[in-house]
């Protein structure tokens, strides 16, 4: 949790008549000296200003109206904002706002509120004025097949220059500012933007008209906020998305999924709307990072433990057929681009998603389909045809995306029969649990079970709570009956609970595949990496780790060589 902070309420008068104030010196300022890394606000409630200074910076010890280095912003004279300061655990700037985290309900949840950047009050009144200028000629604009980003940029650039052509003497910099927030609030998903242009927001979701929205956050989890939209709001909403995304969006078809780009931000969008959904409209959002999540962020932020980084980096190596399974919002496509950024820039990799999460990296060969969303009811692409059309797109590795129904399971395990190698999320609890419903929901025959090689699972081990973590690795054993393939079982190859012990099968993935090499201890290959990935720190680069491995022929050969010890 972040650090205290202190918070000191000014009077009216400010420094006149108050006790701790000595000449131009405040002394509960300098008592504060030796705790200089700790954030500090000045409220002045009367005059709706915050005066801020953030952690690590130069302790003052005089307030703002008597020496500069305070970041000053007007929120509005007794604004509600001032009350609440005493819960405060956070604060922090986002594009042109800035954001307030605040402990309630019993200091169990946490509470977030914005307010955008203005210096003064007539900054303010000017930004008021401005917004509802802009939101009326945004309004006769609306309908048209302009993109969200693009209508974004249009109205920043028609705001500033009202700006600059009737007010000169206001500079670049608060014009640019000003013009953003503007722009923001001609948009029907204006209320959400400061929420959404946060790169720690996970998920926000609106579970229908005149409700509070919420939302996901990366340290503080599941976040509530005032945020509402009322049914007039609705119909807008609604031919937004329809717009947006140029699919349906009726009774015909009442849910659909879509990618949304706003300002360089990565969104998906999953809506539903009567009849399906009873509450005229349900909306989740979720936020793709800027910069994603490597497997150096994932042991960081205690995701996954190096003896299970060890194991997938090998895994993703030696082109296993891997399947990562976990509840909703478990973490399961944040683990796979994760690991897809440790494969050989040289690989070929086809992609085939509805939403498209996975990333775009440098120097890679990367192949992106998009088909239809389970969603759509009028599908012209579909996933699983396209699974069965890689068989003659070569690729090195297949990267699935979201495995959903019987149709794409099926196809998936006909890929892997014909010897394609992939790399897959689907929804499950547990690895036991999956394979259950492969057999019994999705007729999977046991001798193709047994050409899947590893499942993966992430947990959530309390909802609402931002910890995800890897909760075992599963080897799927196999054997041959009849000179085919089957299914033998399972072997827990890693367990959370006890991550330093890792269980070998051998009729496991890995060790099958040793033999077929001709190598004898496979094992070694793992300790080995193990250590590696403990002792590189932030300077491991994993996708030169796994070609590295390839330079001796495969990875699980590079622990027999005496030069083979990885830097």
């Amino acid at each position: 949790m972040k650090e205290s902070i202190k918070v000191i309420h000014c009077s009216s008068d400010r420094c006149s008549n108050c006790p701790d104030g000595v000449e131009s010196m405040c002394q509960r300022l300098c008592s504060m000296s030796k705790e200089s890394e700790e954030p500090i606000i000045l409220a002045e409630a009367d005059r709706g200003l915050l005066h801020l200074r953030f952690t690590g910076g130069h302790l003052r010890t005089e307030p703002p109206w008597y020496c500069e280095g305070w970041d000053s912003v007007y929120i509005g004279n007794n604004d509600e904002l001032f009350c609440e300061l005493g819960n405060l655990i956070d604060f922090y700037y986002v594009g042109p706002y800035l954001c307030f985290f605040m402990r309630e309900y019993r200091n169990t949840h946490v509470k977030c509120v914005y307010r955008p950047i203005v210096r003064t009050s007539l900054e303010f009144s000017l930004l008021n004025r401005l917004t509802e200028e802009f939101k009326n000629s945004a309004g006769s604009l609306f309908g048209t097949r302009e993109r969200l980003t693009e209508q974004q940029k249009r109205m920043m650039h028609e705001i500033s220059q009202y700006i600059q052509d009737h007010i000169p003497e206001i500079n670049e910099n608060t014009r640019t500012r000003l013009s953003q927030i503007v722009a923001h609030q001609t948009h029907i998903l204006g209320p959400l933007i400061p929420i959404l242009l946060d790169d720690l927001t996970e998920e926000v979701y609106l579970d229908g008209p005149d409700t509070a929205a919420y939302f996901d956050h990366q340290k503080y989890g599941r976040c509530a906020t005032s945020i509402t939209f009322c049914m007039d709001d609705v119909p807008r909403i609604t031919t937004f998305i329809r717009a947006e995304s140029n699919l349906h969006l009726d009774r015909s078809n009442p849910s659909l999924k879509m990618e949304l780009d706003l300002l360089s931000t990565i969104l998906r969008l999953s809506v539903s709307v009567p009849p399906l959904s009873t509450n005229s409209l349900y909306l989740e959002i979720r936020r793709a990072r800027r910069e994603p999540y490597s497997i150096q962020n994932l042991i960081e932020n205690h995701t996954i433990t190096h003896e299970a980084a060890a194991i997938l980096l090998l895994a993703v190596a030696c082109r296993l057929n891997i399947t990562i399974t976990g509840g909703p919002g478990t973490g399961k496509t944040t683990l796979l681009n994760a690991l897809d950024m440790t494969t050989p820039q040289w690989w070929r990799k086809i992609y085939i998603e509805d939403a498209i999460e996975s990333r775009p990296l440098s120097n890679h060969h990367q192949v992106r389909l998009q088909v239809d969303s389970v969603d759509e009811q009028h599908k012209k692409l579909n996933k699983s045809e396209e699974i069965v059309k890689c068989l003659h797109r070569s690729p090195d590795y297949l990267i699935l995306g979201e495995i959903q129904t019987a149709e794409h399971s099926q196809a998936l395990f006909q890929s892997i029969a014909a010897g394609l190698r992939s790399i897959q999320t689907c929804h499950s609890d547990s690895a036991s649990n999956l394979i259950s419903r492969w057999i019994h929901g999705h007729g999977i025959d046991r001798s193709n079970l047994g050409m899947m090689d590893l499942v993966v699972t992430l947990e959530r081990p309390k909802p609402g709570e931002a910890l995800r973590r890897v909760k075992e690795i599963v080897e799927i054993r196999r054997g041959i009956q009849d000179g085919l393939v089957t299914y033998v079982g399972t072997n827990v190859l890693y367990d959370v609970t006890n991550p330093n012990t890792i269980h070998w099968a051998p009729d496991g993935a890995f060790q099958t595949l040793a033999k077929s090499l001709g190598i004898k201890d496979s094992q070694k290959s793992i300790i080995m990496l193990i250590d590696t990935v403990r002792n590189g720190g932030d300077k491991m680069d994993f996708g030169k780790l796994g070609e590295e491995m390839w330079s001796y022929g495969h990875p699980l050969r590079f622990a027999c060589c005496e030069s083979s010890r990885l830097r």
